[in-house]
């Protein structure tokens, strides 16, 4: 494995490791129900951070989607079928983009929704996020950075599996140039032919 594999390894392992720890630690202080002062009439709710977590937590995931499609050059994706493409890039990378689309919808609407601070007419109740959404935004976070690192994996190695071999000049391979030589038909004089 060369230094540029072990780069992207560790670059997007670490995106996607930040992501899900701080979809975690968002989910650990959202704005629960036991939080809330009520009035007759509005919500008074905690300052927290949960929402700004959601939001960096969303921009890891999708830095790491991007730069997952960036150095395998959307290689599960190219038409050059001879020596990129194979099923299992394939499935990683599509999997991959939709736990990571999943995921970041999760986590920016818990964002926006656990900024709300209003009060429900109909019910009587103060708005809250319910228990969960921020972790599984952060949990698909990780599972899209696993698939992605694994479409990586597999186009990497397709790819390095499907390269031909060269064949030094001479030793068994098929010669696709001019010859250096001429024929020995070209250097016979005319005149010396002898018919019978």
């Amino acid at each position: 494995m060369g230094e540029t594999n072990i780069l992207v390894y560790l670059i997007v392992g670490l995106l996607g490791i930040a992501a899900a720890a701080l979809g975690f630690a968002a989910e650990g202080t959202r704005i629960k129900v036991s939080d809330i002062r009520t009035t007759e009439f509005s919500c008074i709710y905690p300052s927290t951070s949960a929402n700004i977590l959601g939001y960096i937590a969303a921009l890891l995931t999708l830095i790491a989607q991007v730069t997952i499609s960036a150095v395998a050059r959307c290689g599960c994706c190219q038409r050059n079928t001879s020596n990129t493409k194979s099923p299992a890039a394939i499935f990683f990378f599509v999997v991959s983009w939709v736990a990571s689309v999943i995921g970041i919808i999760l986590l920016i609407a818990a964002a926006n929704l656990s900024t709300r601070q209003e009060y429900l007419d109909a019910t009587g109740l103060c708005y809250t996020v319910k228990p969960g959404v921020f972790a599984a935004g952060g949990g698909l976070a990780l599972v899209a950075c696993i698939f992605g690192l694994w479409s990586y994996s597999s186009v990497t190695k397709h790819h390095v599996l499907s390269v031909p071999v060269a064949v030094p000049y001479n030793q068994g391979g098929i010669a696709m140039g001019n010859p250096q030589f001429a024929t020995a038909s070209a250097y016979t004089n005319p005149k010396q032919q002898q018919y019978v």
